[in-house]
This record gives C-alpha cells, sequence and structure tokens, in this order.
C-alpha cells in the first residue's frame, strides 16, 4: 500500500507551479509581439513632452524628463502608450493579478512587473510619445522579466528531479515497512530477525544520504549571467508556504528514520530475548 507524503503534495505544487510560469513565459512573449507592432514617434512630435528616457524635449520636465499634465495628453500623442497598456492588461495583469480583482490599479501591476520607470512612461497622467527610447525600456523590461522566469523555471527543474528522487526513496523505505509489517516479530525467528535488523540499517541509511543530498539542493543557486540569480531555498520557502511544513522533504524523510529507528530498537529487543 503506497503512503501519501509531503513529497507527493509537494510535486503536485511544482508541477502546478511550473505550468502556471510557463503561462506567464507565453503571455510576455505576447506581449512583446504587441509592444514591437505599435508604431513609435519622433520625440517631440504632437507637441507631448520628454519621454523620461533621454529622449525629450519639451520645458518643465517633472521626474525625469516626464511632464505631468492636469487634463491629460492629446490622445493622438499618446495613442501608442494606450495601446502597449492595453495590451499589458490582455496579456501579462491576468497572470499577475490570476483572481482578476480590480482592486489593483493596472499601472501598479505595470511598477510591480516592469518597474517605476516603464510604469511612468506608461502612465494616461504624463504627456508624453511613445518614442524609441520608450519602446525599447518596455522591451528592455520585458526581457529582464523573460530571463526571471527562465531562471524561475530552472530552480523549479531542479525541484521537481529532487523531488522524484526524494519520493522513489520515500516510497521504496514506505511500501517496504508496510509489507514488513504484515509479519509480527514474535512470528520471526533469530536469523530472520537480523536480517530484518539489517534491512532496516540499510533503509536508514539510504534515507540519511537522502537528507544530505536535499540539503545540498537547497544551497545550489540558478542563474542566467551576472545578473540574474536565484537560490533553491528562496524557491523551496516560496513554493511550500501554505503547505502544513516549511520543509516537506525534510520533515517527511527525518520523520521516517525515526519510525525506523523505532522498528529498530524492537527488533534489537527481541533479539537481545532469544540470545
Amino acid at each position: 500500500m503506497t503512503v501519501e507524503t509531503h513529497v507527493d503534495r509537494a510535486r503536485d505544487r511544482v508541477a502546478a507551479e511550473r505550468d502556471a510560469t510557463a503561462d506567464e513565459r507565453r503571455a510576455y512573449e505576447r506581449f512583446r509581439s504587441a509592444v514591437a507592432s505599435v508604431p513609435t514617434v519622433a520625440a517631440g512630435d504632437g507637441g507631448s513632452a520628454g519621454n523620461g528616457f533621454g529622449a525629450g524635449t519639451g520645458s518643465g520636465p517633472v521626474g525625469g524628463g516626464v511632464r505631468a499634465v492636469a487634463g491629460g495628453a492629446n490622445a493622438s500623442s499618446t495613442d501608442g502608450c494606450r495601446r502597449v497598456r492595453e495590451a499589458f492588461a490582455e496579456t501579462v495583469r491576468p497572470h499577475s493579478v490570476p483572481d482578476g480583482s480590480g482592486g489593483e490599479p493596472l499601472l501598479a501591476t505595470v511598477r510591480e512587473e516592469l518597474g517605476d520607470s516603464v510604469a511612468v512612461a506608461l502612465s494616461p497622467k504624463t504627456d508624453h510619445d511613445f518614442t524609441r527610447p520608450v519602446a525599447s525600456a518596455v522591451e528592455s523590461a520585458v526581457d529582464d522579466r523573460l530571463a526571471e522566469l527562465a531562471v524561475f523555471d530552472r530552480t523549479l527543474e531542479r525541484e521537481a528531479a529532487s523531488l522524484r528522487s526524494a519520493g522513489e526513496t520515500v516510497h521504496g523505505v514506505t511500501d517496504w515497512l508496510s509489507t514488513a509489517d504484515e509479519t509480527p516479530l514474535s512470528a520471526l525467528g533469530f536469523d530472520d530477525l537480523r536480517r530484518r535488523h539489517e534491512a532496516l540499517g540499510e533503509r536508514i541509511e539510504a534515507c540519511e544520504t537522502l537528507l544530505a543530498d536535499r540539503q545540498s539542493d537547497l544551497d545550489r543557486t540558478a542563474s542566467r549571467g551576472a545578473s540574474v540569480g536565484l537560490r533553491q531555498r528562496s524557491t523551496v520557502a516560496y513554493l511550500y508556504d501554505d503547505f502544513p511544513v516549511s520543509h516537506p522533504v525534510l520533515s517527511t524523510v527525518t520523520r521516517l528514520v525515526e519510525t525506523l529507528r523505532e522498528c529498530g530498537r524492537a527488533v534489537r529487543d527481541h533479539l537481545v530475548r532469544r540470545a
């Protein structure tokens, strides 16, 4: 009989997160294509002010060359920024605000995903065009997020492999215990008890090796270039935040070792009494 453990639930959690991450990466790729399809205008066209990325020619700059206006920008001069905001709302936002809640303003989501400067550049409260520097800034921020998602997926892939290995060991031990438990110790002869004790020791050793391997996995770091790095331990903390245990593998295997040692003590007690 197979026993369900925290490791099994962890495997389901990682599989779901990998699917969600793949969906988010595809959403960002669609958004990037949408941004590339929006025409840019030369800085200063349409009478707008600067764009906040060093290409503005207007006067009265506020916060890095973007001029705030009371009544909003001319629709024709800011149409590109509007289209980019709409594309973001259709592609990326549902993955950042998955419950579809309208409580978070769109620009707050843009700021969270792509940074302050992009949020300011795309804001309808600033008077500027969708210039090439603005488009480049958006595309660069998207590239950064795609790189981050790629590194995150690498940690998820590593976690999935670690969980598969742990699951094989854990289920091998629990299945063996379940089968062994069908025969009471009182029904075993001295030699059978000795072999049972040796088998328990082998499985304790396998579990302790697994614990050491797991600790090594947690200390690893996934990276992409010099700018993006993510420790496996950080990913694990995020994945299992709502679990009853913070480290499903370590908790499961530690408890399993305790059970094996209890069984070993019981076997030794029978051996001593029959010696």
